[in-house]
């Protein structure tokens, strides 16, 4: 037997913190998904990046009204009953575009407010990455 196979504990944890919140969630039963806006820096490239990374169903009309009808109807996402948004990358948007950063990131808060409330529903982490 080597070394590496008398090791007891739990298993490594990702270096990065992002990955870490995703393992922690997901081994506590919560579905959980990241959502990356490296490079985003508009509304539309935002709801671009919710349609691919989410996963969202065909007939995701790309505004916003469409995504707050997603986000406050749990069964139609794939993280409904509980599920962790873990937002990433998102300074650029909200730096090149604040007016649309402000209304994503009201949605996203109100989907959380609504999970809070009725116990489904999506919660987003915003990931403060190179914060000192």
């Amino acid at each position: 037997m080597s070394d590496d196979d008398s090791r007891t504990g739990p298993p490594a944890r990702p270096a990065d913190p992002v990955a870490r919140a995703v393992a922690a969630a997901r081994e506590a039963g919560l579905p959980c998904a990241v959502l990356d806006l490296a490079g985003v820096r508009d509304k539309a490239g935002f709801l671009d990046a919710c349609a691919g990374q989410l996963g969202l169903p065909g007939w995701f009309g790309r505004n916003w009204d469409a995504l707050a009808d997603l986000l406050g109807d749990p069964d139609s996402l794939p993280l409904a009953d509980g599920g962790v948004l873990v937002v990433r990358g998102w300074r650029e948007l909200a730096a090149a575009s604040p007016g649309d950063w402000e209304t994503a990131r009201t949605l996203l808060g109100d989907s959380a407010a609504g999970a809070r409330e009725s116990g489904r529903g999506v919660t987003a982490l915003l990931a403060l990455e190179g914060e000192g």
